[in-house]
């Protein structure tokens, strides 16, 4: 088995790998980077609805250790604000996730709003979300996937 590394080169099976881990589709527009190996994926950002200055984006993972690094958390939010030239990023979680909520805050993202009764469970939906410009992964110090 290879050592983890980023994936860029097979969106289609990522996109297909994080479907099936949460149990619902992408929007056509969807597009995906992964952490992991060919035969052994770990974890895989999708980016969807794409409006030209924001996508939202999904986190989705194995949850084994080590499926998060900092080589991949920095090549999520690189792809998105660097290489797709966006000004934000929108994310969409449970009230309920408590874990997913902190796990954004501690990315960056800020607490925007909430979908009322908007979440699976009946919950409401929190809407977060992240400027380019507050993004703590990206700069000039910072190239793509380092």
């Amino acid at each position: 088995m290879s050592a983890p590394d980023i994936i860029l080169d097979d969106p289609d099976r990522l996109i297909a790998w994080a479907a099936k881990q949460l149990g619902l589709g992408f929007f056509s527009d969807a597009r995906a980077i992964g952490w992991g190996a060919a035969d052994d994926i770990r974890a895989v950002a999708v980016y969807e609805r794409w409006t030209g200055t924001d996508c939202c984006v999904h986190l989705i993972s194995d949850q084994r250790p080590g499926w998060l690094s900092r080589r991949f958390i920095a090549a999520g939010f690189t792809y998105p604000f660097v290489v797709g030239g966006l000004q934000r990023m929108t994310g969409l979680v449970p009230a309920s996730n408590k874990r997913a909520l902190r796990l954004n805050q501690h990315f960056g993202f800020r607490i925007e709003g909430a979908l009322r009764r908007g979440a699976d469970d009946g919950g409401d939906m929190i809407v977060m979300g992240m400027l380019r410009e507050e993004c703590p992964f990206i700069g000039k110090d910072r190239p793509y996937g380092q």
